[in-house]
């Protein structure tokens, strides 16, 4: 009987260390895949920053190059307005001079 205990402690370790090294394995695999399935949605969501930053930066410079195309247009339109008010003014500036000196 004491044989038969013997060996069955040993069948117990032995089971005991096939559980304890398949237990490590499945360990070691699932914290594998759980850094993979991190690393992949850490690269999506940093791709979408960038996609997201990239769309934000473009509407900016489009909203800039808007701006500057209506304040362009509103200085010509000025500079139209000034030089139509310097034109029609001359005639009247060139008779008062010669008025002067007549």
């Amino acid at each position: 009987m004491g044989q038969d205990t013997i060996q069955a402690i040993r069948e117990a370790e032995q089971k005991a260390d096939q559980i304890e090294q398949r237990a490590q394995a499945e360990s070691a695999s699932i914290l594998a895949q759980a850094r993979s399935q991190a690393k992949t949605e850490m690269d999506e969501m940093l791709a979408k920053a960038r996609a997201d930053s990239r769309q934000a930066l473009q509407k900016a410079r489009q909203k800039a190059d808007e701006t500057l195309a209506q304040a362009a247009e509103a200085a010509e339109s000025e500079i139209r307005m000034l030089q139509q008010n310097a034109a029609a003014k001359k005639g009247e500036a060139i008779r008062m001079v010669l008025s002067e000196l007549i």
